[in-house]
């Protein structure tokens, strides 16, 4: 019975792995109040999260905790995001945080989510679909806030790295109500203006503030663009819509300025270096050329031009001659060719000759033939005919006879009729109809 019994490390073991193993405490969100809060100088948060008839222990690692735009304080009402595992040490269930925002604004993280959901299974977030950024843009889009430090820093990287880059500015409302569809209209034009590249940029704000950014119907524009597109959304803990559709998402507008144009002190540092690496192949391929140019150059053709023709000259020579000699054996062939060719022919004359006197043999035998058996059996279809016509009925009538019929049957019995039947009488010269009023037997009793 005790080799059966769990030990309380294996049971809380055992405890952890099935419920971080089971799909529905993966990832699930949560809501309460947060009590008994602590940040430890690591970073990570401890507190507790209550309702009004139960309290659990969560956790809320140092990376996780940079996400939070607010100050976390006793008594806040909180939406988080969460999994769920043991800590066997302690053997207390313990609630792992990975996101958090107020009650109020976590209603917007669901549209979030579930929106995410949808158009990550529609596919508009696949790496297929995703444009290539070109290597060197003449002329780059800018779709921003007027007069915004997003703008400013975005212009101003752009220059830095690409002194007189083209670049055209599409000024936008960035947040509240009516900036999604702005920010369509804009990114619209600006494909319509063929760019080589677009970037979409705002600083940072709440979710409340970038809410534009995860609108439906912007991310399904921003997925039908021509035109490759970077998004430069808030700072690099913030995550939009935008930021999954775009072709590049950067984690700042100063880091999409550096995602779409290169820094030209360092190419032309490549410049410098490949030009260097042009120059050195192209002494060493000289070397070589002057290398085997040296041994070139005491070659005999050089003060002796003929030699170079003198082994074809003395070919031609050779090939000359045995023309000749091809040619005196060729007459003897040729005089044998023509006598051959009268023979072939005459003796084709002789023989179409001899065919074609067989052939006017066996027609003239055929003809006889063919005349001997259409008399015989003309003959025979005589005959036939004479013996078909004895036996005819017609020939029968003609003598005298008639054939009656009912309903098109010939009568042969005074049982086949009754009285008033409708009768049809065939002789010589035509058909009589008549009804039938007596019948009468003969030699029998009458019917």
């Amino acid at each position: 019975m005790t080799q059966d019994a769990y030990s309380v490390s294996e049971l809380l073991q055992t405890i952890k792995f099935n419920l971080e193993t089971n799909p529905s405490f993966k990832s699930f969100w949560l809501k309460g109040e947060i009590s008994n809060y602590t940040a430890h100088r690591s970073g990570h948060w401890y507190f507790t999260l209550k309702d009004e008839g139960a309290r659990i222990s969560c956790i809320m690692f140092a990376n996780a905790t940079l996400s939070v735009r607010f100050p976390v304080k006793e008594g806040d009402k909180v939406l988080l995001k969460a999994s769920v595992s043991v800590y066997p040490p302690q053997g207390s269930l313990q609630i792992n945080v990975s996101q958090m925002s107020l009650d109020g604004v976590g209603d917007l993280f669901l549209q979030f989510e579930k929106l995410k959901k949808k158009l990550f299974d529609e596919g508009l977030f696949d790496e297929s679909h995703k444009k290539k950024l070109p290597r060197y843009p003449e002329s780059i889009g800018v779709i921003t806030g007027a007069k915004t430090a997003a703008l400013q820093d975005v212009l101003k990287t752009l220059n830095l790295r690409w002194p007189g880059i083209k670049t055209t500015v599409y000024e936008t409302l960035v947040q509240g109500e009516g900036a999604a569809l702005k920010i369509i209209d804009q990114l619209l034009l600006a494909d319509q203006n063929k760019h080589d590249v677009l970037i979409i940029a705002r600083g940072g704000g709440s979710i409340e503030d970038l809410w534009a950014f995860n609108d439906e119907r912007l991310a399904r524009i921003i997925y039908q663009l021509k035109t490759p597109i970077v998004s430069g959304i808030g700072h690099e803990v913030d995550v939009t819509i935008t930021d999954y559709v775009a072709d590049l998402r950067a984690a700042t507008p100063t880091a999409a300025a550096q995602a779409v144009i290169r820094d030209y002190k360092e190419v032309n540092g490549e410049i410098i270096q490949y030009r260097q690496l042009l120059s050195k192949l192209m002494n060493q391929k000289l070397n070589q050329s002057l290398l085997h140019f040296s041994g070139l150059k005491n070659y005999s053709v050089w003060s002796n031009p003929e030699l170079i023709t003198q082994d074809s000259t003395i070919h031609l020579t050779m090939m000359t001659q045995r023309l000749f000699q091809y040619a005196s054996t060729m007459k003897p062939t040729e005089n044998r060719l023509k006598s051959l060719n009268e023979a072939l022919r005459f003796a084709a004359i002789q023989s179409i000759r001899t065919k074609e006197n067989t052939l006017m043999s066996l027609k003239h035998d055929l003809g006889s033939s063919l005349k001997g058996n259409v008399s015989m059996k003309s003959s025979q279809f005589s005959q036939i005919v004479g013996l078909l016509n004895a036996y005819s009925p017609l020939s029968v009538i003609q003598r005298g006879y008639s054939i009656t019929k009912h309903e098109h049957k010939v009568i042969k019995s005074l049982k086949e009729i009754e009285i008033n039947d409708v009768l049809t009488t065939r002789i010589n010269d035509g058909e009589i109809t008549s009804i039938v009023t007596k019948k009468e037997s003969y030699g029998k009793e009458k019917l």
